[in-house]
C-alpha cells in the first residue's frame, strides 16, 4: 500500500505527519512559554490557542488510528523517527563524517546542481 497506494491514501498520510508536527509544535511552545517566561518574543500569542491546537492535532493524529488502524500510519512514524535519529548527530551536533566530503562532492558533480571547487583524484 506505501508504493502502489492512491491519492487519498498520499494525503491521508502527509496530513497525519503534518499534524504530529504541528502539536509537537504547539507543545514546544506551550513547555518554552513556562521555562523560559523572560525570553524576548517579537509577538505573544494567548495560551489558550496553543492548547486548543494541541488537543486537535492529538485528536487528528489517534482518530485514524483508532477508526481505520492500518500500518501505513506505523511507516510515517517510523520515518518521522528516522529522520530525528539522522538529525540529531548530523546536525544538532554537527558531526561530519571524514567520507562525507568527498560524497559531497561526488553528488554535486554527478547531479551538476551546485559548482565545486574540490575535485578528488
Amino acid at each position: 500500500m506505501v508504493i502502489s497506494g492512491t491519492i487519498d491514501s498520499l494525503i491521508d498520510f502527509f496530513s497525519f505527519a503534518a499534524w504530529i508536527f504541528y502539536g509537537s509544535s504547539m507543545l514546544a511552545l506551550i513547555v518554552m512559554r513556562f521555562t523560559k517566561k523572560n525570553a524576548p518574543r517579537p509577538y505573544k500569542v494567548p495560551v489558550i490557542i496553543p492548547v486548543v491546537v494541541l488537543v486537535i492535532s492529538v485528536y487528528l493524529i489517534a482518530a485514524p488510528i483508532i477508526d481505520n488502524p492500518q500500518i501505513e500510519y506505523l511507516y510515517a512514524g517510523l520515518f518521522i523517527l528516522a529522520g530525528l535519529l539522522l538529525y540529531i548527530p548530523f546536525v544538532h551536533y554537527r558531526y561530519v563524517p571524514s567520507f562525507m566530503e568527498k560524497v559531497t562532492v561526488f553528488f554535486q558533480l554527478l547531479c551538476e546542481v551546485a559548482p565545486t571547487s574540490m575535485t578528488f583524484d
